[in-house]
């Protein structure tokens, strides 16, 4: 969890239903709240001229988006769209300065977040930069992994589609399907009904 929910109600946060497929906020929009997720799942994406979609994240139940404007008073640099039916908490921008101001514990876990997601940038655009689709799924992988994001931990399922995955590493879907198919012979990564598990963790890391 980002910010407590008590928290971001006490200084007037409400909560807002969406159905699959809206939009949240987009790309070039001024940013007027503070997002967060309660329920459901939402992506974080640009979309080229041709529709095609780079996927920057997933966003999870207890993770925030589009953070960056809230503090540089720029335009969303991207489009958040409900992947499903969910529910976010959003709180007013001036309230929600306010609320950091005035906890500075949250707005130091705060700061550690903006840390935390302007490394993964780096690591996608390091990821990018690999010619070796395998290496880049790997890289995502290893991530998603050592942040328990995106995976059931209790079953080793990803939690992504592989559209998902090719917005994500920058590749077509024939292309990444073909990828993980690989790495199923290297018994990396197992599918079983359409549903790729990750069967070996240990190998991803040290990969």
């Amino acid at each position: 969890m980002v910010v407590n929910v008590d928290e971001l109600l006490a200084y007037g946060a409400t909560y807002k239903k969406l159905i699959k497929g809206e939009i949240i906020c987009k790309e070039g929009d001024a940013a007027l709240f503070y997002f967060q997720l309660v329920k459901g799942r939402l992506k974080w994406i640009n979309i080229d001229e041709e529709g095609r979609e780079l996927i920057h994240d997933i966003i999870v139940p207890g993770e925030s988006f589009g953070e960056a404007p809230l503090f540089d008073d720029d335009l969303y640099d991207a489009t958040a769209v409900a992947e499903e039916d969910s529910v976010l908490i959003r709180l007013r921008l001036p309230l929600f300065k306010q609320l950091l101001n005035d906890h500075p514990v949250t707005h130091f876990a705060f700061t550690k977040l903006l840390a935390q997601k302007l490394r993964f940038k780096f690591l996608l655009v390091k990821m990018l930069a690999d010619c070796n689709p395998e290496t880049r799924l790997i890289t995502l992988f290893r991530y998603l992994i050592q942040h328990k994001k995106n995976i059931c931990f209790a079953c080793n399922k990803l939690l992504l589609t592989r559209k998902q995955l090719a917005g994500m590493v920058g590749l077509r879907v024939e292309t990444v399907i073909r990828a993980i198919k690989q790495l199923e012979q290297k018994e990396i990564v197992s599918i079983t009904k359409g549903k790729v598990y990750i069967e070996n963790m240990t190998s991803i890391i040290s990969y």
